[in-house]
């Protein structure tokens, strides 16, 4: 249970740091460790040549052997369906917070209402007119129920922070056997580059190994959003809560004596406290999330809001000027429930299923990709040793965490099956807009979701930027393709060369043509012989004609 505790404490230090519980801060960014991670991917020269023996073979066997466990027992996506279990019951720990801390509040100020009211000086002055027994009496059943309902939270907290240890624990588990999959396939490529060299043993891996670092990149991406969205949507939730202990607040004013201005006033603070700290945070999620432009709260209503609190703040003394800032106030109350609504369905209808899209393709991806590359390893052994190579896979090897999972999946399915109690409903309703819980908006009448460039970055841009990169790659293999051709044809050529005559030796054989008639003629006259012409005798030569030489 100890290391349940610590790992939701590292997860809530975490989330601290975005949405934090002070209300104003503004959440820190994450950078992403993606890009690092697949660009490690392309830095192939980096690896040593690697000779195929049988012992690299065996630990290629070993390799492929644990990769086919991971992907057989299909870990991605069960870690994929159980992040989404503990998101969801974060949800209820992140409202119980939000609540637990209002209602702290709430009963720090009613004790200390029922500490100034037992002073001398007070007693006395109540006892004088006569509503001292009423108001003592008054003042301590508000903090004893405002007691009550902080106890009923903290209560309440702590079972669903149980749920959230218990579903963060499984996700984590599983998270580590995804990273350890990942691992292997990183040991895997680095063997291969090592046993092939730096360039692809086939343009099939080729493909595959782009199409991979596309569909990784675009995970991440989508994973980025998911989030960034998730904790835009704690500091509503805590906007909400703050609103709604707010209003409450505001409502008491009209209940207390007009000419009491020492009391309004500090009912008007604390509620104007709340109402500033929930602007706070509605600003920061709208900036956190950049570009995205929200069709509720919007920015001249919050405008809105926070200019009422003003000349609100100055007329308390008016229940006219009162009700008109509580219309302003339940209004934004309203808005900021629908933006809640509005960021539920943009996260489950469009930023989760395109999460699972892209999940699954990545592991498909990879493992078309290891399959063309196991093809290759075999084809490879095949010519190096002259058999066959044979992997004789398990399916029934257990990990050392199987039991421990199956242990708490066990008590998760006990969380799945046991309804929230009316303690948990009246307490989760205290934050809500009048009390109760918002009717939702109709479909139809639900803001639309935003396009995926404002989710996702400017996904036209990266989709050009990635295919004018592999059309590059694509160019450059095809240079080296016909560069390897040519090379290839020229050692054929030189190939049939080989066995012929060289340039002097062919020169040697040339056939010298007889002398004219004439020619004759003039030697014999240099040489003294007579005028007389005779044709002269042609001799056989013994040597055979040599053959036309071919054509080079």
């Amino acid at each position: 249970m100890g290391a349940c505790t610590s790992s939701f404490q590292n997860a809530r230090a975490k989330l601290a740091s975005l949405n934090g519980f002070n209300d104003s801060k503004k959440p820190a960014k994450e950078d992403p460790a993606t890009a690092e991670k697949i660009k490690e991917r392309k830095a192939k020269k980096g690896v040593e040549k690697i000779a195929l023996t049988e012992e690299v073979v065996q630990e290629y066997i070993e390799l492929e052997k644990q990769i086919y466990r991971f992907e057989y027992k299909n870990v991605l996506k069960k870690y994929e369906s159980k992040t989404i279990f503990a998101d969801e019951v974060k949800k209820t720990v992140d409202q119980l917070e939000a609540t637990y801390k209002e209602l702290k509040k709430q009963t720090e100020k009613e004790r200390a209402d029922v500490e100034n009211i037992e002073q001398p000086s007070v007693k006395s002055f109540l006892k004088q007119q006569g509503t001292w027994d009423e108001r003592v009496e008054k003042e301590k059943k508000e903090y004893m129920d405002a007691l009550n309902k902080q106890e009923v939270a903290e209560k309440e907290l702590r079972g669903a922070r149980a749920q959230y240890e218990r579903a963060a624990k499984i996700a984590d588990i599983y998270k580590g056997q995804v990273d350890q999959l990942n691992e292997l396939y990183e040991k895997q490529d680095r063997m291969l580059i090592g046993i092939f060299g730096p360039n692809y043993a086939s343009d099939k891996e080729n493909t595959l190994e782009a199409e991979l670092d596309d569909a990784m990149e675009w995970q991440q991406r989508v994973s980025l959003a998911k989030f960034k969205w998730t904790n835009g949507r704690v500091l509503l939730v805590h906007a909400s809560t703050q609103m709604a202990f707010g209003i409450t607040r505001w409502k008491e004013l009209e209940d207390i004596e007009t000419g009491n201005t020492r009391m309004r006033y500090f009912a008007a603070a604390e509620a104007r406290n709340n109402f500033i700290a929930a602007s706070q945070n509605v600003q920061s999620c709208r900036v956190y999330l950049g570009r995205v432009r929200f069709p509720y709260a919007t920015e001249e209503e919050m405008n809105l809001m926070e200019q009422t609190i003003h000349t609100s703040f100055s007329d308390i003394q008016s229940n006219a000027s009162l009700k008109r800032a509580l219309t302003v106030y339940q209004n934004t109350h309203k808005k900021v429930a629908a933006l809640i609504q509005w960021f539920d369905k943009v996260i489950n209808d469009t930023i989760i299923k395109d999460l699972e899209k892209a999940n699954t393709n990545v592991a498909k991806k990879q493992k078309q990709l290891r399959e063309e590359r196991l093809t290759l390893m075999k084809k490879k052994y095949k010519e190096e040793f002259n058999k066959d190579l044979k992997i004789d896979y398990d399916k029934n090897i257990h990990d050392e965490t199987d039991e421990e999972l199956l242990a708490l999946e066990a008590e998760q399915v006990k969380d799945q099956q046991e309804l929230p109690g009316e303690d948990l409903k009246e307490i989760l309703t205290l934050s809500q807009p009048e009390g109760k819980h918002p009717t939702p908006l109709p479909l139809t009448k639900l803001a639309p979701i935003p396009s995926k460039d404002a989710l996702f970055g400017d996904v036209k841009k990266k989709i050009d930027e990635l295919d004018h990169t592999r059309n590059s790659i694509q160019q450059r293999n095809n240079a080296m393709k016909e560069k390897s051709e040519l090379a290839l044809q020229e050692k054929l050529r030189l190939r049939q060369q080989q066995g012929r005559r060289t340039r002097p030796q062919r020169a040697k054989s040339v056939i010298v043509p007889l002398p004219s008639l004439s020619e004759q003629a003039d030697a014999a006259a240099e040489n003294g012989e007579g005028h007389e012409l005779r044709p002269a005798k042609k001799k056989r030569s013994k040597s055979k004609t040599p053959s036309p030489v071919p054509p080079a």
